[in-house]
């Protein structure tokens, strides 16, 4: 494996709306919720889109909008103000302007490209809580159309008000409006195609599109439409779908052009170049296409990418730099630009697009923070100047179980590689537990290499023993250095769970939403489980290994452990808390750190003392948390969330608050 080091663009969630427009700002200082300190990551890529003139790129993220100069690659601006996804983007036809909304996303934002300022949000009472899944302008820039399952509605881009609005369409799993705004597609599970006027919401016309209807006239479910993309004139439509094709369309003549097979892959982006004349398709395969539309051949294969392609979009013809590139991106956290002509990667654009963060951890002076991603990949972040140092991606998976060292000198992982998007795949095969040393890059060998599938994997406090839970084999232990087994437990646990070892490295417990809670001393190797310890979704030990915090549906229930038996002490708070999976002790043990999430707000924390009194919470992620870790000296809390992004926040200014 390599160690890459290269300089990478680090970038900040604002949670209140603001934008700065400054290039020389450190961006992840820029308007953290109070009692954050820093943000590393830009969030997982969603959508992409040129300005008309092609001099901007604009990224819709997990945590916002990232505006890029395709100049020079200068820092870009951050539009931002979302509680969800960026996923839904479109500027004016004049340039001037640019519209964003998204996935549990309640609001649009209108934005003056040239001078940074937000000028309008729009929101429907009605569509609060619906996600926003396409926006256009219309032709003279003076309406603006969304689309989400409750409505569709039309918008007064000067004054903000709704100027009318039709039902929304409930069922799709991909849409695409045409250039002019006037009218959109709609992909079905079933792989149907329906066109709509966006101006009067009435439907146009259906096209059978991948649709496969049996001898019975029932239709299959195996090849939804994943990507629509209309031609720069309207006449032509392209589908993506499951079934590993693309389809062209005559619109209105309602004729199906051509099959074009060649990916191995579900189609997860289309895009047209600006001439019309070059179709890209991208799939969850790592593969992109370009197809010759007139004669519908295959003209080139780009390969590059290291996980499924998200989003494709060419810069218009023109004076830019890149004039008539083709831009991808994908859930490797890349953009790469290319030269349609002849296939040929350009330039990675950028890097830093985390999809999800699974883990994170300190150095042991607290210098550095090394962020584990869910596809495997591990970066090392300087915390004295927000960049981040190297970069681990050779062991790359499409999905992974995955835990860093306490020192983070070390990070181990599993993953599968496949067939991945939409949060459905058929996976092919798993990569064996693979174990490496950040240090020097090497991996360790070691009998762990040829173990089954995982569903959890953690160190000891020490950072000597490696631990894996197997769904059919039980819980291993091995000696980091020597590779010796050191014990195993015969308890298995079919679903994902997870491993949480005491801080005096004595006890290690395993729990889940639908595992059992178990809990051994590895010194004596017996289980000191009490009978009426069921099912948790989190669990924590406090810092001086004396007490035991689980987290169910209905709060928290403190327990305290001797050396013998575990007994309980109370619950704390009957809180619902839903599935929550984190808990976490602050360094002095008196307060306790509970992972939690709204539509309204995101991914946050609710802090509780041990006697269940509320301490109030703390939010800024657009997900929810999937990892929280203290410093070694105590003074600062990482968060990881699964938006793509981590926020460093001051606890040592929280817990005075407290």
């Amino acid at each position: 494996m390599k160690a890459k080091l290269f300089f990478i663009f680090t970038h900040l969630l604002i949670s209140t709306l603001f934008f700065c427009n400054c290039l020389a700002q450190d961006n992840t200082q820029v308007g953290l919720p109070d009692g954050a300190i820093a943000r590393l990551g830009k969030g997982g890529i969603n959508i992409m889109r040129f300005s008309p003139d092609g001099t901007r790129l604009a990224v819709g993220t997990d945590i916002g909008v990232w505006v890029y100069d395709a100049e020079d690659e200068t820092e870009p601006a951050l539009f931002t103000g979302h509680t969800g996804h960026a996923n839904a983007l479109a500027f004016s036809q004049d340039g001037n302007m640019l519209a964003s909304g998204g996935f549990n996303n309640p609001v649009i934002q209108l934005w003056d490209v040239n001078t940074g300022s937000q000028n309008t949000i729009l929101t429907s009472t009605e569509s609060l809580w619906s996600s926003i899944a396409a926006i256009a302008f219309s032709q003279d820039n003076t309406t603006l159309i969304s689309l989400s399952r409750v409505e569709i509605t039309r918008w007064d881009v000067n004054t903000g008000s709704q100027v009318s609005k039709s039902p929304g369409i409930s069922e799709y799993e991909s849409v695409a409006f045409s250039q002019d705004g006037s009218s959109f597609a709609i992909g079905t599970r079933e792989g149907r195609i329906r066109l709509w006027d966006a101006m009067t919401g009435r439907q146009l016309r259906s096209l059978k599109g991948h649709a496969i209807i049996s001898l019975l006239k029932k239709e299959h479910t195996e090849v939804g439409v994943w990507a629509l993309a209309f031609s720069p004139d309207g006449k032509m439509l392209a589908s993506g779908s499951e079934d590993k094709t693309v389809q062209l369309w005559d619109i209105e003549k309602r004729t199906k052009l051509a099959t074009l097979e060649a990916h191995n892959g579900w189609i997860t982006a289309l895009a047209f170049s600006a001439d019309g004349k070059t179709l890209a398709s991208g799939d969850a395969d790592k593969v992109i296409k370009l197809w010759n539309v007139d004669t519908h051949k295959e003209r080139a294969t780009l390969l590059g990418h290291k996980n499924t392609i998200s989003t494709l979009t060419f810069a218009p013809e023109g004076k830019s730099l890149y004039s008539g590139c083709l831009a991808s991106g994908s859930y490797d956290g890349t953009i790469r630009f290319w030269d349609p002509k002849n296939g040929k990667e350009l330039v990675t654009f950028t890097s830093g697009h985390t999809e999800s963060v699974k883990a994170v951890a300190f150095s042991e002076d607290d210098a550095n923070l090394a962020i584990a991603a869910f596809n495997g990949t591990v970066g090392v972040w300087s915390l004295q100047t927000g960049n981040e140092l190297i970069t681990f991606d050779d062991q790359y998976s499409d999905e992974a179980t995955v835990a860093l060292s306490p020192d983070a000198t070390g990070f181990v992982f599993q993953g599968w590689k496949g067939l991945r998007y939409g949060g459905r795949g058929s996976y092919r095969t798993f990569v064996g537990i693979q174990l490496w040393n950040i240090t020097n890059g090497e991996e360790i060998p070691g009998p762990w290499q040829h173990a089954e599938n995982t569903n959890a994997l953690t160190f000891s406090p020490d950072n000597n023993i490696l631990v894996a839970s197997f769904g059919r084999e039980g819980i291993f232990a091995w000696h980091v250095n020597t590779g010796a087994e050191l014990f195993r437990f015969n308890s298995k646990a079919p679903f994902s769970s997870k491993l949480v070892f005491s801080p005096n490295g004595k006890l290690l417990s395993r729990n889940g939403t639908h595992a059992q809670t178990q809990v051994w001393d590895i010194t004596t190797q017996r289980e000191l489980t009490p009978p009426n310890m069921e099912k948790h979704s989190a669990l924590a030990f406090s810092p001086d290994s004396t007490t035991i915090a689980l987290g169910d549906r209905e709060g928290i229930v403190l327990w305290s452990v001797t050396p013998t038996s575990i007994q309980e002490r109370g619950r704390i708070t009957d809180k619902h808390r839903s599935f929550n999976k984190l808990l976490i002790f602050s360094p002095d043990g008196k307060t306790l750190i509970d992972s939690q999430y709204t539509i309204k707000k995101g991914g946050g924390m609710q802090l509780w003392d041990t006697n269940g009194n509320d301490l109030g919470s703390l939010f800024g992620h657009t997900e929810g948390i999937t990892t929280l870790v203290f410093s070694h000296d105590g003074k600062t809390l990482a968060s990881g969330s699964g938006d793509g992004t981590v926020l460093l926040w001051d606890w040592e200014k929280i817990s005075t608050k407290n």
